[in-house]
């Protein structure tokens, strides 16, 4: 049987590093993904800005309200045929045939009469009305990073009105890539007085029905990282 040698050795050690490192996003990519992720430029993004500038709300459209500062105040809101939407500690808005900045700008208006000091809001459409020929997916715009097939800013669509989960992002993104520690990923999502908070996702035991799946919000990021040799 002949020997191995310590150069032998070497080369062995070098091509499982290089196969290791082309898997996916090496931990630097990780960590310069993070630092460089702006949280509150991926919260601040209106999905309805690629909908043309001729995009107005009608009555019977579902509209999805963020406020950044006070989260007590998002929630889904249809257009009555009123012609505005009711918002809890706010009252009646108008919402129909305006676009969407408009109704940002009212909501965000009657918010620093009487509740904010300073209010970000974001407006999107959710559903529509049928008589529009303009459809409008639901779904939430997260970040992806590392040991994922595709990485990046992804829209990930609501199925059937259901909420959007972390696995079903990776799935929507063609899955997991070589050596992706499932067991060790996680997710960061801004909070409203600044910073983020990171959420523990176990995707081995979320896959294995031991463990429920994390709702996303609009502007999460999922990282993934890299699986250590022999962990």
């Amino acid at each position: 049987m002949p020997s191995i040698t310590s150069s032998s050795i070497v080369k062995i050690c070098l091509l499982i590093s290089a196969v290791f490192s082309s898997s996916c996003s090496n931990s630097s990519k990780i960590s310069d993904d993070i630092e460089g992720f702006d949280l509150q430029a991926a919260e601040t993004q209106s999905a309805g800005a690629g909908l043309g500038a001729d995009y107005k709300t009608n009555v019977g459209d579902a509209l999805e309200v963020f406020v950044l500062e006070d989260s007590s105040f998002n929630g889904k809101y249809v257009i009555r045929p009123s012609g505005d939407i009711i918002i809890p500690r706010l009252g009646r808005i108008p919402a129909s045939q305006l676009s969407l900045k408009q109704v940002e700008e009212a909501v965000q208006r009657e918010l620093q009469l009487t509740q904010l000091k300073k209010a970000t809001v974001i407006v999107d459409p959710v559903t529509r009305t049928g008589n529009s020929e303009l459809g409008v997916q639901s779904g939430v715009t997260v970040y992806l990073s590392g040991c994922i097939a595709k990485t990046g800013r992804q829209f990930v669509p609501s199925i059937a009105g259901n909420t959007v989960t972390a696995l079903q992002a990776v799935v929507n993104a063609g899955g997991f890539s070589s050596f992706a520690n499932k067991k060790k990923s996680f997710l960061l999502r801004r909070q409203a007085m600044g910073g983020s908070q990171r959420i523990v996702l176990n995707f081995s035991a979320i896959e294995e029905g031991k463990s429920n799946d994390v709702q996303l919000m609009e502007g999460d990021m999922i990282v993934v990282p890299q699986k250590m040799f022999g962990l």
